[in-house]
């Protein structure tokens, strides 16, 4: 209020130069005023010398009306534009054989395998996982087959289902489902239900390693005596995977399952080098360790296998 009254006081003071200017142009005084109230950037503070100024300088109104219409716009800040509409993804790549939203592999594999069987044979495997918020789905199965002189000497084919659900970026927990027979182990078949605790201990582009463990049961029907092992059970798994390079993939898995009667040691350790596109080619080793196997049957199985990968 002091101001407006000094800025009218001056005014009047100098209105008597007023009739200096030419008609339409704002006096050089009530210019300065102006100018003075613009250089605050207060809205109010310019309206109210404006009109005071008019009030002075009844004759120059439209002159003085029309320069402050015109500051104040360009004191109003720019409207800002509408966010651009998302962009629509199209259908994604792969026509037929795309599985999206599930990442993961299928492969078709020739086996040498030793222990419980010794032959070759044919093979086929999926490993697939879905993420859905916290939620992980893990789906894994694999089919083998061999035959000699018409006589199958090897088959064997399991699958197993996990759930994970995540707390942050490295800690889940689980519940896992696993089937699996083998003609040749001593086996009828054998099925295990669990659940446990997981944890990343490295998560990187390039760099993964986690381990998991947890209570579970284990159902094992023996193929000889038809007696049925039923137990408590302790599971424990470790995976690393490693991206040598792009393209080159070294992946060592391991799982152990414990029960009174006896322990099933399992280690895979594979190399997975991109051809083209999704396709990849794979070498794998695996090693299976029962410590108690039922009677005739050998303790060591092991599984080679050269495999043609595709990835989605």
């Amino acid at each position: 209020m002091i101001r407006l009254a000094s800025i009218a006081a001056f005014s009047l003071v100098m209105s008597g130069v007023a009739g200096a200017e030419e008609p339409g142009e704002i006096p050089d005084i009530a210019a300065a005023l102006l100018q003075s109230a613009y250089e605050s950037g207060d809205p109010d503070e310019i309206a109210a010398v404006a009109k005071a100024v008019k009030d002075v300088f009844p004759d120059y109104e439209d002159a003085i009306t029309a320069d402050v219409e015109a500051t104040l716009a360009a004191l109003e800040p720019a409207e800002e534009e509408p966010p651009a509409p998302p962009e629509k993804k199209g259908p994604p790549p792969g026509g037929l054989l795309a599985v999206k939203p599930w990442d993961g592999k299928i492969s078709a594999s020739g086996v040498l395998s030793s222990g419980n069987s010794e032959n070759a044979a044919v093979g086929v495997a999926v490993d697939a996982a879905r993420t859905a918020g916290r939620y992980k789905h893990n789906i894994k199965g694999f089919f083998d087959l061999g035959e000699s002189d018409n006589v199958t000497n090897q088959k064997r084919w399991g699958l197993a289902y996990k759930l994970d659900y995540n707390f942050g970026e490295r800690t889940y927990v689980y519940g896992r489902f696993s089937y699996e027979e083998d003609e040749f182990s001593g086996f009828d078949y054998r099925l295990f239900t669990g659940a446990g605790l997981g944890h990343y201990f490295a998560k990187a582009e390039d760099f993964t390693f986690k381990v998991e463990g947890g209570p579970g049961y284990r159902y094992s029907p023996i193929d000889e005596t038809r007696e049925v092992e039923q137990n408590v059970a302790a599971y424990a798994s470790s995976e690393f995977d490693w991206i040598i390079r792009e393209g080159v993939k070294f992946e060592q898995d391991f799982s152990t399952t414990w029960t009174s009667p006896t322990t099933t040691f399992q280690s895979v350790t594979s190399l997975t080098t991109q051809v083209w596109g999704d396709i990849s080619t794979g070498l794998s080793f695996e090693y299976r360790y029962e410590t108690d196997p039922p009677l005739g049957r050998e303790n060591t199985d092991t599984l080679a296998k050269a495999s043609l990968i595709y990835g989605f």
